[in-house]
């Protein structure tokens, strides 16, 4: 490869990783320091840190004595504000979610500058910005909570004003105040996720996983401009990045014919359970290259079913005439089908405050 091609490629990287960074699920920062009589305090030095990562964004209060930090990710922040002849004041455990913009108003008193003054953060301030109503589902309930499929969106249907149709209707059959079931707006990480052809909120073209989600939020009503599109609820999903610390995790979900009891009165027509095995495995492998700067995140996840069931029966005689599926590979058989779902993997990166995020999927 010439010394040409190699600086294109690398510049075309930096460029995609600079363009990326406006694509990621972020919130904002904002607040006013003032000193101790209530006088706002204009070039003053604040600098918010993600306490996860130690990534540092820095600002200079204006004349009014205001900060913002218009875009950057969600976490645990520590505010810090600074300048000669006060004591440096310094606010920890300040939790920002996605889409809710958060207030932090900060005061210095005289003193030396090599003064620190601690605050814990108190209780989740009121949000007044602005008049969405939603939720954010966090990472921790979406650990914790059962989840059939694993898939993290089927959280959604706990949320006020969500209502599911039963089976077998038309749709996805999740309405949000009465509005119809194809009416949602789906972004990850800032970008557009929507099935083009029948919009489903639990099934958008990137198949989720609770390894790879950080959290996501649902607005329900009175959207954002920056959010509203359709008249549904509008999902905003952020996914895991690596952090200073090391951590992984393997898993293996299965359900298998011989763990499986008959319907009572399949069995008293002398009538054999279905043979069903499914596996779900994957796992999930994240950490620092450099830390305070560089991370990577790596989630992959499959799923395996062998289904076998007869297309037609027999009064009182269970004939298996043919089973007809598709294989992982597209193939037709007529015995036992093998069906697959894509592998998942997500690759991160973040360098520099800029992170970029691919995601293939394998099939076979």
């Amino acid at each position: 490869m010439s010394r040409q091609k190699a600086l294109c490629i690398c510049y075309a990287c930096v460029l995609s990783a600079a363009l990326l960074h406006a694509q990621t699920p972020t919130s904002e920062i904002t607040g006013t320091v003032r000193d101790t009589s209530a006088a706002v305090i204009p070039g003053a030095t604040v600098t918010a840190t993600n306490e996860a990562t130690g990534v540092s964004y820095r600002q200079t209060t204006t004349a009014a004595g205001l900060y913002a930090f218009a875009a950057v990710p969600a976490g645990s922040y520590t505010i810090t504000a600074e300048l000669q002849g006060f004591r440096t004041t310094k606010q920890l455990g300040n939790l920002l979610v996605v889409g809710i913009p958060l207030t932090i108003d900060l005061t210095l008193a005289p003193g030396d500058v090599t003064e620190i003054v601690n605050v814990e953060a108190s209780a989740a301030p009121i949000q007044t910005e602005n008049a969405a109503i939603g939720n954010v589902v966090s990472e921790k309930a979406i650990r914790d909570l059962p989840l059939n499929g694993r898939n993290p969106l089927n959280l959604l249907v706990l949320e006020p004003g969500v209502v599911q149709r039963s089976a077998g209707a038309a749709g996805s059959g999740i309405h949000v105040n009465g509005s119809r079931d194809r009416a949602f707006n789906v972004t990850i990480d800032g970008i557009e996720a929507n099935e083009s052809t029948v919009p489903n909120p639990l099934s958008n073209l990137y198949r989720l996983t609770p390894d790879n989600v950080q959290e996501f939020r649902v607005t329900t009503s009175n959207p954002t401009a920056e959010e509203g599109r359709n008249s549904g609820a509008n999902i905003s999903v952020a996914t895991r990045s690596g952090q200073n610390e090391f951590h992984g995790t393997l898993f293996e979900f299965f359900r298998n014919t011989d763990l499986n009891s008959n319907e009572f009165f399949a069995s008293a027509q002398g009538t054999p359970k279905p043979d069903i095995k499914m596996n779900q495995f994957g796992g999930q492998f994240s950490g620092p290259i450099k830390r305070n700067k560089i991370f990577f995140f790596f989630s992959y996840a499959d799923n395996k079913v062998n289904i076998k069931q007869p297309i037609d029966q027999g009064p009182g005689d269970y004939q298996e005439l043919a089973v007809v599926g598709r294989s992982a590979h597209g193939g037709i058989g007529a015995r036992s089908p093998q069906l697959r779902s894509p592998g998942r993997c997500q690759l991160r990166c973040q360098l520099q405050f800029r992170r970029q995020r691919s995601e293939g999927h394998r099939v076979g």
